[in-house]
């Protein structure tokens, strides 16, 4: 097979009118089980990470979410405005996952993850050998498939798997738009609407646009002017189709990408109370990750641009390892690691597609020498790949599992049982604080809408009397302080109204945030009649009104 950068890594394969002389190498079979092979491979590694007991809180809120919606659309019952906050459109994976968990559970969602991962790192392998050739891309999926961070995200049932899928068929497409390709017009135009779809599904991939449209214009015959004019007109179509989409969507959406992606503050802790961490431990996280790919991505860099052989060939190489550097850049930029574990997968991808073209260098230079080893070039190119892929994978394998856990799974489903007794749909309205709020609504499949359960970052609590309604649809004043005029109330004081006026039959501040509104909201119980402890599962206290329970059995402990 010849590459696009043959001349780069064997100029003495082409021929002076551009022919590829043909060489021979492994049969096509040989080759599909090679990547079957590691496809494999990567699979039972992911599978080993797939509890069937236990769902971390994105996993939770997601199938949550996607349950509601499905139910709305049915039934009616107002809108969750998951649209305002959530970090990719909740249309898309939420509801897709909700519609897997129904036909077969939430091992059903997480195989579907294990699916989307399995697509990426194979379309990783076509992508790195069109473009460097086999051994690039069996080295690239291998390395791919081997990190702990890949085989994390094909066991979590949460968007990422999906998004990154599609930013991979985004990048396949940029890289069948050269000029001698069968379709390249076709190809050109399916760049802008995958793209639109992976930014959808997580509006962080948007990152990585400008990486993927360059990939395109680097593809284009002919001079600069040619590559620059690709470049701008694929950026147009881009820019255009993400904006008739926004408005499309309406202002609900264009707030949720600001506050959850665009318009975020560097050092800034609102979002999920976000802890702002030191410029050392986010390089030192990505390091731990994701090193051996990003390490192999400079090093196929400066192999690359020494060569000189072909400055295009170089560009590409250049533009993978830069993209394998864009998470912790932007780590850096916000001093928060927030999600950084599972967006530097898909730094990885790209770095991994640059790592992996050093096997081409490798093989060239052992061509190239005057001893016997260059009659054994393939066999040690091969002993390289395997050698290397094996260390890494082996490493970072062990480092797998460690955003499932997150959770603490034990915790977690003995405060589902001990809330369970105390969950009704439709009957009271529950304050469930902490980062695993919804995980114990989809642990029990709680039928309790969404209109019925507030955290402990947000309320919007309707003032008696004045027109608000449950489900927030009535239009009305907002407020942070009960003043004339105002239907309804956010902040502490929503909270210490909703409390004091009973409204919450259930107030549980289990793996709280650890935030001032926590303690707030813990004072406000206090000092309110009715409110019974009823455990301190999660080191955090849950609260009961007895009077909504007169037949639960409530023991106050002394003192509570």
């Amino acid at each position: 097979m010849t590459t696009l950068y043959e001349d780069l890594f064997n100029p003495q394969a082409v021929s002076v009118s551009g022919a590829a002389k043909a060489r021979p190498g492994l049969p096509r079979p040989a080759k599909a089980a090679v990547l079957i092979a590691v496809l494999a491979v990567q699979a039972l590694l992911t599978v080993r990470l797939i509890p069937s007991h236990f769902v971390s809180g994105d996993e939770g809120r997601y199938l949550y979410a996607g349950h509601q919606l499905i139910y709305e659309f049915w039934h009616g019952g107002g809108s969750p405005y998951y649209e305002t906050y959530f970090s990719g459109a909740p249309v898309l994976y939420p509801v897709l996952a909700a519609m897997a968990d129904h036909l077969g559970g939430l091992v059903a969602v997480r195989l579907m993850s294990l699916a989307f991962m399995l697509a990426a790192t194979a379309l990783l392998y076509v992508i790195t050998r069109r473009l460097f050739g086999f051994a690039a891309g069996v080295l690239a999926a291998a390395l791919f498939a081997g990190l702990g961070v890949t085989q994390d995200l094909g066991a979590l049932a949460t968007y990422d798997a999906l998004s990154l899928m599609l930013m991979t068929v985004a990048a396949y497409c940029a890289a069948r738009t050269r000029d001698d390709d069968s379709h390249p017009t076709f190809w050109l135009l399916a760049v802008p609407v995958v793209l639109l779809m992976a930014n959808a599904a997580k509006y962080m991939t948007v990152l990585f646009d400008p990486v993927v449209i360059a990939l395109a214009a680097l593809q284009a015959s002919g001079g600069r002017r040619r590559i620059l004019t690709r470049c701008a007109a694929l950026s147009v179509a881009v820019g255009a189709a993400l904006a008739i989409a926004l408005a499309l969507a309406g202002t609900a959406y264009l707030n949720g990408i600001l506050f959850s992606t665009l318009a975020r503050q560097p050092g800034a802790d609102a979002v999920f109370a976000v802890v702002r961490k030191p410029a050392s431990a986010i390089v030192l996280e990505s390091w731990q990750w994701i090193g051996v790919p990003v390490a192999g991505s400079i090093i196929a860099s400066v192999a690359t641009i020494a060569v000189r052989k072909d400055k295009r060939a170089a560009a590409v190489v250049v533009l993978l390892m830069l993209a394998g550097l864009l998470v912790t850049l932007e780590g850096l930029h916000l001093h928060s690691d927030e999600s950084m574990r599972k967006h530097d997968d898909f730094s990885a991808w790209f770095a991994c597609a640059a790592a992996g073209s050093v096997a081409s260098h490798l093989r060239f230079w052992m061509r190239n020498m005057r001893f016997r080893i260059r009659n054994t070039a393939r066999t040690l190119t091969a002993v390289f790949v395997v050698g290397t892929a094996t260390a890494s994978g082996i490493h970072y394998s062990g480092l797998a599992g460690s955003t499932l856990e997150a959770g603490g799974p034990q915790v977690t489903l003995e405060m589902a049982a001990a809330l369970r007794p105390y969950l009704s749909p439709s009957r009271y309205h529950y304050l469930l604080g902490g980062y695993s709020d919804d995980q114990l609504l989809y642990l029990d499949h709680t039928p309790v809408r969404w209109f019925g359960i507030s955290d402990d970052l947000y309320i919007k609590y309707p003032v008696p009397g004045r027109g608000g309604d449950p489900h927030g649809q009535v239009p009305g004043r907002i407020c942070f302080q009960l003043s004339p005029g105002c239907m309804y109330l956010e902040g502490i004081a929503g909270y210490r109204a909703a409390i004091q006026t009973h409204w919450f039959a259930v107030v549980s501040l289990w793996n709280d945030h650890h935030t001032g509104q926590d303690s707030q909201i813990a004072q406000a119980v206090a000092h309110t009649d009715g409110y019974v402890l009823l455990t301190r599962l999660g080191n955090a206290p849950t609260w009961v009104y007895a009077p909504d329970y007169p037949h639960a059995p409530l023991h106050p402990p002394g003192g509570g």
